[in-house]
């Protein structure tokens, strides 16, 4: 007998004796079914958004018999400039916040106010005296910007009713879809039987509802005060497979019942005064169901998103974060970080198709696509995974590990060789992180490269700057300002320039004012 026999033959057969490299070890990561539904979980945001087939022939058909292409894309003209010198005029800077340390009680200078016998009676007359810092400055800056941006209020018109039909519906309901997919994506639990959708229009909103639950909805209720845009509703949803639709004139008009889901898309920027948009939303808040979601949404700009941070602040400082959750975009219930920049502002894009040129050209006949910028919450009536799980590990699901991922604020830098993202992340941090080439699967370099503006961040983060924005060069900083200033001269006319005299006389003689 050989010395390998003596030295082997008491072993197992079944024992693999090949090389290292040759056996087969169980992997500790997931299996490819797990991930690509991480990834596809991540992918929140979406490309070109139509309005429903149905819907859209209703509109076009409208329009054509309607006629006066002309008169109604002049009235759309007028309709985008009062828009504008309401929502696209405010400066971005840094909002108050109650997360940020107070001044001092005795030097601060709200302090010297209250010590001051000059201002006791304003304050007492006011109501402000128990308010705290952060909460006084809310107001302040508040009333500043509604006092430079005179509030305006449309009379719905048969003419005009039509024209934002033409001009607004489309991205309006691509607004209402992009954040109601993202509800049905991240909540897959949350089915939406009792509606409603507070300042409607011609509903959008619920024909939303409709495309993604379809077949949920029990009862629906649709706020309107205008007539013409009641009626408009009411045609275009007419033939949708879903329970005839109650529409009021007002919020007190029916029994207050609990409701499952309410939708206020583009109505803050109508009311006026901070007092009341925060006594609006605290009325429909009153309105849910535990477990039920309050979705607003307002124009992507500084205003919009200045009323969105202000509801966050109301929210966490009255209701308590252990009592409710921020299903999107919010990856916290923490300070916002983008409202201390004084640059930059949340809000994200949603490509979405026109109203065909034939009947209602809204620009340039080249263009068939437009952006629609928009700033949103979505907000649920019940403690999150973040408050139920200490990290994301401990999550179980795959839903309930995306509320722990960091949210992408604006478009993907794609370099050579690797990408730069800013992120929104917790505690309440906005960071630039980088992926290179050289980790391109499981640091995520594949995935960032089709990554979109408002999109998720599952991988792990490679911190490049702490502060995202610090990396702004003088001379880059200077020529942004330039471009601001550029367009705030477009926004707003000079008397000096030429044509503005004739321009304010037509729009007089065609509007009366």
């Amino acid at each position: 007998m050989t010395d390998a026999k003596l030295i082997f033959g008491k072993l197992s057969k079944t024992i693999h004796r090949g090389f290292k490299f040759d056996r087969m070890f169980p992997s500790d990561d997931l299996d490819p079914n797990a991930l690509l539904e991480l990834d596809q979980l991540a992918l929140v945001s979406m490309k070109t958004q139509d309005a429903p087939r149905s819907v859209m022939e209703k509109v076009v058909r409208l329009l054509r018999d309607f006629g006066q292409k002309q008169d109604l894309q002049r009235y759309g003209r007028y309709l985008l400039k009062r828009q504008r010198s309401r929502t696209s005029t405010e400066i971005p800077s840094v909002l108050p916040s109650a997360f940020l340390p107070e001044d001092d009680r005795d030097n601060g200078p709200l302090a010297k106010m209250r010590k001051n016998p000059a201002f006791k009676d304003l304050f007492d007359h006011a109501g402000v005296s128990n308010m705290d810092d952060s909460s006084l400055r809310r107001l302040a800056v508040a009333h500043k910007e509604d006092r430079r941006h005179v509030l305006y209020q449309m009379f719905w018109s048969p003419e005009a009713a039509l024209t934002y039909l033409a001009h607004r519906y489309p991205a309006t309901c691509a607004a209402n879809f992009r954040v109601l997919y993202e509800l049905a994506r991240r909540a897959p639990e949350f089915q939406p039987r009792r509606v409603m959708d507070y300042g409607a229009g011609p509903a959008p909103g619920i024909t939303a509802v409709q495309e993604i639950w379809p077949g949920i909805m029990e009862y629906a209720t649709a706020i309107e005060p205008s007539e013409h845009m009641t009626q408009l509703g009411k045609y275009l949803t007419t033939d949708l497979e879903m329970p005839a639709i109650h529409w009021q004139r007002c919020l007190y008009d029916s029994i207050e019942e609990p409701l499952d889901l309410i939708i206020a898309s583009y109505v803050q920027m109508e009311v006026k005064g901070q007092e009341s948009r925060d006594a609006l939303v605290k009325r429909l808040w009153a309105r849910l169901r535990p477990g039920g979601v309050l979705v607003l949404i307002e124009p992507g700009t500084p205003t919009g998103f200045r009323f969105m941070h202000n509801t966050r602040e109301l929210l966490i400082s009255r209701v308590g974060p252990e009592n409710f959750h921020f299903v999107a975009p919010c990856p916290h219930e923490g300070m916002c970080p983008l409202a201390l920049t004084g640059r930059d502002w949340c809000h994200f894009s949603q490509r979405v198709r026109r109203t065909p040129h034939r009947v209602y050209c809204k620009g340039s006949t080249r263009r068939f696509m437009e952006e629609e910028k928009f700033s949103f919450l979505c907000i649920r009536r019940s403690p999150g995974p973040r408050s139920k799980y200490r990290c994301e590990e401990h999550a179980p699901t795959a839903h309930e590990k995306s509320y722990f991922w960091p949210r992408i604020m604006f478009p993907v830098i794609k370099a050579g060789g690797h990408s730069l993202i800013d992120v929104c992340c917790a505690p309440q941090n906005f960071e630039r992180i980088s992926v290179s080439k050289s980790k391109a699967h499981s640091f995520g370099y594949r995935w960032s490269r089709k990554a979109m503006w408002g999109d998720l961040w599952r991988f792990p983060k490679r911190v490049a700057r702490p502060e995202a924005r610090l990396y702004i060069p003088e001379k880059t900083r200077e020529h942004l300002d330039r471009l601001a200033k550029r367009a705030w001269k477009a926004l707003k006319w000079e008397e000096n320039e030429p044509g503005y005299v004739e321009e304010k006389e037509r729009d007089q003689q065609f509007y009366g004012h």
